[in-house]
């Protein structure tokens, strides 16, 4: 898997290279000012836990689709507006946000702030055996 650090980092970097305003960031989360509705982007661990595809794990732990999984990048809004997309991708700073999450090949989820919506974004098709 992905190191979530590193991750995090490098769309730190890219935002800021960018000219968007990087609020505050941590191994865990990058918090990017988008005026009323910021955006948290953070790391969601691959849930797979052993080897895919018929390979007993004990035998062969490293064998099978599954063990590379990327996990997702995860974007989530803090406004309350909406119960959409739009409560997410309200602004141009959101979209250059989207488009720097969308660099890297994991899949994205897009959560608005009290998780009544969440929809799901699918990463490069490259890796699609991978993902979740």
């Amino acid at each position: 898997m992905a190191n979530s650090r590193q991750v995090l980092a490098k769309i730190a970097r890219n935002a800021a290279q960018l000219g968007l305003t990087v609020n505050s960031q941590s191994a865990t989360q990058v918090v990017i000012e988008n005026g009323s509705n910021d955006l948290t982007v953070s790391y969601v661990d691959a849930s797979i836990a052993s080897p895919q595809g018929g390979v007993d794990p004990s035998v062969s732990p490293y064998l099978g689709i599954g063990v590379g999984n990327p996990g997702k990048i995860k974007i989530k809004s803090s406004s309350t507006a909406n119960d959409n997309m739009s409560d997410i991708l309200d602004s141009l700073v959101a979209a250059k946000v989207l488009a720097i999450c969308a660099a890297f090949a994991n899949n994205i989820v897009l959560e608005n702030s009290d998780a009544t919506f969440s929809g799901e974004i699918r990463g490069h098709s490259d890796v699609i055996g991978l993902g979740q």
